[in-house]
């Protein structure tokens, strides 16, 4: 790869964890670490980036250097377990649903919230250390760059840190992750900002990170960054899936060629997927890709899109409690309509499972959502699984009329997964492959 991904830098870093992280993984882990509500300690990053046990210690941790290098995790320490003579570290997720509006999202307001009581408790802790008579002052920026730098330096020459240069590296770890979630272009001028830090530097440099001095990013130029890597995995999943087409037809000699010339021209854009030129691809092919177009390009996920939220909330709830009470009722027809419906209007969002659940499934605002997503994502998942289930059944249900064998099945539903890949590419929704994990659990085929 030649082409520079954001910086090259995080271009180094793609080519490093490439051979070990796909697209779907690496898909995976943005999915758990967006609108993560809590502060993440380094143990329970590690499980969430290593979720399938396929990584060793240094592939996870190349992984999540190469978050924190596209300022998709923050870094914030805390003083070190007893013990211990360094700091520890702790994460925050920058990745949020709705980077346009994120003050309507309840992880991020939460996520600020904890931010904010930490910064609270931080400055106070700062302030008994400097041995400053008021413990409620903010933190003067000049003081943090020279504690850094002290910390820095220590670290490096293997000395014993001292608690000043310490908790002044805390707290300007917490400013660079509070400014990041802040996400504002004139964060000095904010109040809550000025309970904690004053900022006496004029110059452009201000906008840099105290601890990194790289150039603190928005939201939305986080969510970017994201995507740009995500569309490098997709290349690189779609390269490796490409066959190659063959320089010369197999049925062509020299002697026939130029007779058979314009037929092999006309002809092998439709046979570039080899799969196509099998019995099973001459004989299901066409119709194959053609119900694939009409689930992704037809009309119905356009009328589904323009249904209101509360109709969505009304069909998702019932469909819901369906399958809580009774599951096998859910192909009866009227839940089987209510099924399409909420299926084509999921493949028209750009957003997963936790998004879903919080706007149509989370109803008790008693409990927090951050509280209660946890206990109840499993479900969900199994819940809107079934019904992509059903709905694979009922629009490919032309296909499996004919087909009987249950080898000839599994082979069928992992012909339509490599053609929606093929045909899809980069414009694959996310609850597009919630319907290929639907056709591969119908299929009995494995997925990673």
């Amino acid at each position: 790869m030649d082409e520079v991904i954001i910086s090259t830098k995080i271009t180094d870093d793609l080519k490093k964890i490439a051979p070990f992280i796909d697209y779907a993984s690496f898909t995976r882990i943005i999915n758990k670490l967006t609108d993560y509500a809590e502060i993440i300690t380094e143990g329970k990053l590690a499980s969430l980036i290593n979720f399938n046990y396929r990584l060793n210690a240094s592939q996870a941790n190349m992984v999540i250097d190469l978050l924190v290098d596209i300022q998709a995790l923050s870094k914030i320490y805390t003083i070190a377990q007893k013990g211990k003579r360094d700091l520890d570290v702790e994460y925050i997720s920058n990745i949020f649903s709705d980077v346009n509006n994120p003050g309507s999202i309840s992880s991020y307001l939460s996520l600020r919230n904890v931010l904010e009581n930490r910064l609270s408790h931080q400055i106070q802790q700062y302030n008994m250390n400097m041995g400053k008579s008021n413990t409620t002052m903010s933190i003067p920026l000049n003081e943090l760059h020279g504690h850094v730098k002290t910390f820095k330096d220590l670290q490096s020459s293997n000395i014993s840190i001292s608690h000043k240069a310490g908790h002044g590296y805390i707290a300007a770890s917490l400013h660079d992750a509070y400014l990041t979630i802040l996400n504002r272009f004139d964060w000095w001028d904010d109040k809550t900002y000025l309970k904690f830090f004053f900022n006496e530097d004029n110059s452009p440099k201000k906008s840099l990170n105290l601890i990194t001095r790289e150039t603190r990013l928005t939201l939305f130029e986080i969510d970017d960054n994201v995507k740009k890597v995500l569309e490098y995995f997709q290349s690189i999943s779609l390269f490796k899936a490409k066959p190659k087409v063959p320089e010369h037809d197999f049925d062509l000699d020299e002697a026939g060629s130029d007779a058979k010339s314009s037929k092999h021209d006309s002809n092998t854009i439709n046979y570039s997927d080899k799969l196509l030129i099998t019995p099973f691809g001459v004989q299901y092919g066409q119709k194959i890709d053609e119900t694939i177009d009409s689930i992704f390009n037809g009309d119905n996920i356009k009328i589904a899109v323009t249904m209101n939220s509360e109709e969505i909330r009304r069909i998702s709830t019932g469909l819901y409690q369906v399958y809580k009470a009774l599951p096998g009722s859910l192909t009866m027809p009227q839940n089987l309509i209510m099924t399409k419906d909420l299926v084509y209007y999921l493949l028209g969002q750009d957003y997963g499972i936790k998004k879903f659940t919080e706007e149509f499934i989370y109803t008790d605002r008693k409990v927090p959502f951050a509280r209660f997503f946890p206990e109840i994502k499993d479900d969900i998942e199994e819940f809107l699984t079934r019904l992509f289930i059903i709905f694979f059944e009922e629009v490919f249900s032309s296909i499996f009329r004919i087909i009987r064998s249950l080898d000839m099945k599994q082979y069928a539903c992992a012909f339509i997964i490599k053609r929606i890949y093929l045909l899809k590419g980069e414009d694959m929704p996310l609850f597009g492959y919630f319907l290929i994990k639907a056709i591969a659990r119908h299929g009995k085929i494995k997925v990673t």
